[in-house]
């Protein structure tokens, strides 16, 4: 197809979807060389922009993928490339251990679209690793609103709970104050999550 493509138009989507086929192998090399191509026929397109730094970032080429996203964000502020630019800006900075700017560029995805479970639980993520187990909590409790049967969300949210009774000198909180935690690590465990398992043992088994 790309051989015998004459339209400019033709030809980036060509680019494009060999790019996304690519990028589904883990080629990420090739996927990027191909959205390379698509960007050079129309560099207006915010899209392939968004594409190439996910393949980027999923090569764990994280300045590179950010300068993409960064790029995004001179263009377009508030759409639906805008919300795809912050929300791999703050997944990139948590990998990276920018733990603060990972929350920062949630709360501007959040400001855009206040509904996504998973960025309220990346954020509740990004705010556990800051020790912030408060702020982590509602993060949480928000992206379970939201997923109803959200397993992992139940998970940290119990670990979570536990955490800030910790925080409050409970160094091994008494079973009478991890009840509320407790729900939540079995609810996770009835979800699937056998990770979940010493911390039952620990806190929510009767002795």
């Amino acid at each position: 197809m790309l051989t015998k493509a004459t339209d400019d138009g033709l030809k980036k989507y060509c680019y494009i979807y060999r790019s996304m086929a690519y990028n589904g192998l883990a080629n990420y090399k090739n996927s990027v060389a191909d959205m390379n191509k698509a960007i050079a026929l129309d560099p207006a397109d915010l899209a392939s922009y968004t594409d190439r730094g996910k393949a980027k970032a999923f090569a764990k080429d994280f300045n590179s993928a950010r300068q993409d996203f960064l790029f995004i964000l001179t263009k377009d502020t508030t759409g639906k490339q805008a919300q795809a630019a912050f929300y791999f800006l703050g997944k990139i900075a948590y990998q990276q251990n920018y733990f603060q700017q990972s929350v920062l560029y949630y709360d501007k995805y959040v400001a855009l679209d206040s509904t996504d479970a998973e960025v309220y639980f990346n954020r509740g993520a990004a705010k556990d690793m800051l020790m912030d187990a408060a702020g982590s909590i509602s993060d949480y409790t928000r992206a379970i609103h939201y997923k109803p049967n959200y397993m992992e969300a139940y998970a940290n949210r119990g670990v979570a709970k536990i955490n800030l009774l910790s925080k409050k000198g409970n160094v091994i909180p008494v079973k009478n104050q991890t009840i509320d935690a407790c729900a939540d690590l079995k609810r996770a465990k009835q979800l699937g999550d056998d990770t979940v398992d010493d911390m039952i043992f620990i806190h929510c088994t009767s002795k």
